[in-house]
């Protein structure tokens, strides 16, 4: 089975680095991947460190690798267009934001879920949250999205969720413009409205999401992209926003009683081209505690 995976990229080479390896490494027999970073023209040294890379990665089997550095309107339109490369024989797809990192076999996890489910669009996995030190903050089961719910609450994380391509073309949609950290939400949301057959593997914990403390999503620009948002919604949406987040927090917390918790986890660290590994001593999924490696307040 074929990957295309696709990171946006923009002045964040310590954190790319990192991404790129920990899809590099996901090769196995079986699994073959192609990984595309779409610089936005960086000055950190970004395109010279991809292009070594790329010459780099001409000698590992079953791994491809490309980039463009040019110019875009932002986060969402870099994807549309590293989406527009996809080649015709990639079978399946994601993106990877360029500080978040896959976990060690996690495609051929996916790989293994799609052949079994071959009427499957999407496949949704669990992930694990770390701070900037990558230390463990929680982890976050993948739910089955409703319609209702995610005209408010983005139920299909991007950095755990995984499209067959033949789906993916069919329904031709991508990120719309305007948006430059909702369009998560509004994405997912249209993808629901062609009722996909969507599955959820809440064992398969395939990637990490890192809270920077410069994420976009805890910004000033995503309050008044909700406030722009909402107003365009139905008033039924509107009144029923508080009963769908309610209902989005239930629906996560739910597979607690049904799920292992994962017991560690092994991420690529700063400027190191090997993994460490690390235990998860107090697993949980509620995102409002502390890190392990912080004291507690």
């Amino acid at each position: 089975m074929k990957f295309y995976i696709v990171t946006p990229t923009f002045n964040s080479l310590e954190w790319l680095q990192r991404c790129v390896r920990s899809v590099a490494d996901q090769v196995c027999d079986g699994v073959q991947v192609h990984h595309h970073v779409q610089d936005g023209v960086s000055k950190d040294g970004t395109p010279e460190w991809l292009a070594q890379w790329q010459q780099y990665a001409c000698d590992i089997p079953g791994y491809t690798f490309s980039f463009e550095s040019a110019r875009d309107r932002g986060m969402y339109d870099a994807i549309n267009i590293a989406w527009s490369k996809m080649p015709d024989d990639a079978d399946v797809t994601a993106h990877l934001n360029s500080d978040e990192q896959y976990l060690p076999q996690a495609l051929a996890r996916v790989a293994e879920a799609f052949a079994a489910r071959p009427g499957v669009d999407i496949m949704l996995t669990s992930h694990i949250v770390l701070d900037a030190q990558n230390r463990y903050i929680c982890h976050r089961w993948p739910v089955s999205p409703w319609r209702w719910v995610s005209q408010n609450v983005c139920e299909m994380i991007t950095c755990a969720c995984f499209h067959r391509v033949g789906a993916f073309r069919r329904h031709g949609l991508r990120f719309g413009d305007g948006w430059r950290s909702i369009g998560d939400l509004v994405l997912y949301r249209d993808i629901l409205s062609t009722c996909p057959t969507v599955c959820t593997l809440p064992g398969v914990f395939s990637t990490t999401f890192t809270v920077t403390g410069n994420n976009l999503g805890w910004s000033e620009v995503t309050e008044r992209e909700w406030q722009v948002y909402r107003s365009g919604l139905s008033p039924l949406s509107r009144c029923t926003a508080g009963i769908a987040r309610l209902v989005g927090k239930f629906k996560r917390r739910l597979p607690d009683f049904f799920n292992a918790a994962p017991k560690e986890y092994a991420v690529y660290p700063v400027a190191a081209e090997c993994r460490t590994r690390h235990e998860i001593k107090h697993p949980t999924s509620h995102w409002g505690c502390r890190s392990e490696g912080q004291p507690e307040s």
